[in-house]
């Protein structure tokens, strides 16, 4: 178990959504068992939404000893080639033109049955999004035809995993492998991640939740379990580790949602994504020769006769 990992990226082109280009649906699965570790759909299929994916199924279930792709270029970016030495994962290619080799081919033809309808129905992300995740939830706890014949009574991905874990790393030890691009926060009880003395905007749906804040290349991305929340550009000050200024905000709509209905719905440019905190003040030390006279003369503070009350 979890000797070897796949990943593979799947076109969903039927849709109803406003945006006619396709979608991508992002998945890492576990080659023993079939399980699906982790997967998010995406309207974009950058190395940043791979990495966002695969850092989420090394957090829920340890790393593998091998990590199986294509030779796409999301899976061997300089950013993902040193996340596999760090871990210590060998990566390995399928030879082009062969899914089955990873059973890639498998996973596919499994979601087409199972959530094409609801894909090309969907009108909206919330909804595409809410197919993505019961077709998860489905194909893990429903009985898989590559386990018809064990004779353990664990005929489905999840009852075959049955919840055992890869090699497993403190969070802190993942913290510090991705500090330059990724870092972990709690949301506030208005949905506010506080990062490098600004607030920004992820979801009040997961108020209290932690979420993932990736930096890179001028963007800052909130994620939830590989789900991008919202996006920002950013620019930095000189010193390259302050944030200067945000230029663009974009909340994600997604199918979280607050207890607490919205009195109205606020534009982009009325909700104030993005919020440069006040510098705090930092206290004025006392000198420490005033200390040593205060030490030694303490009458010198106290109020003279005529100052009384």
């Amino acid at each position: 178990m979890h000797q070897y990992w796949s990943c593979d990226i799947r076109y969903i082109e039927e849709h109803l959504l406003p945006d006619p280009r396709p979608v991508y649906v992002i998945t890492v699965f576990e080659n023993f068992s079939r399980a699906i570790l982790s997967s998010t759909i995406s309207p974009t299929q950058n190395q940043w939404d791979f990495l966002a994916v695969l850092v989420d199924a090394i957090r829920r279930y340890g790393a593998p000893e091998a990590l199986v792709t294509d030779g796409g270029g999301q899976f061997h970016s300089n950013m993902a080639l040193e996340l596999y030495d760090l871990l210590d994962i060998r990566k390995e290619k399928i030879d082009p033109g062969e899914p089955w080799e990873n059973y890639a081919e498998t996973l596919f033809s499994v979601q087409r049955r199972m959530a094409d309808h609801s894909f090309s129905h969907a009108r909206t992300w919330p909804e595409i999004q809410k197919a993505h995740q019961t077709w998860w939830k489905n194909y893990n706890a429903e009985d898989h035809y590559g386990h018809r014949e064990r004779q353990d009574g664990r005929h489905s991905p999840e009852a075959v995993l049955r919840g055992r874990l890869g090699r497993t790393f403190p969070e802190e030890v993942l913290a510090r492998m991705l500090y330059a691009t990724q870092c972990t926060r709690r949301l506030d009880k208005f949905g506010y991640a506080h990062f490098n003395n600004w607030r920004f905007f992820g979801e009040d749906g997961l108020a209290g939740s932690e979420v993932q804040v990736w930096l890179y290349e001028g963007t800052l991305k909130i994620t939830y379990q590989a789900t991008a929340l919202s996006q920002y550009s950013v620019t930095f000050q000189p010193d390259h580790k302050h944030i200067e200024e945000v230029k663009r905000s974009h909340r994600i709509e997604t199918y979280f949602r607050s207890p607490q209905l919205h009195l109205w719905q606020f534009s982009e440019t009325e909700w104030l994504l993005a919020l440069r905190q006040p510098e705090q003040k930092k206290p004025r030390r006392r000198r420490t020769e005033d200390v040593l006279v205060q030490l030694r003369f303490p009458e010198m503070d106290a109020p003279r006769d005529d100052q009384a009350l």
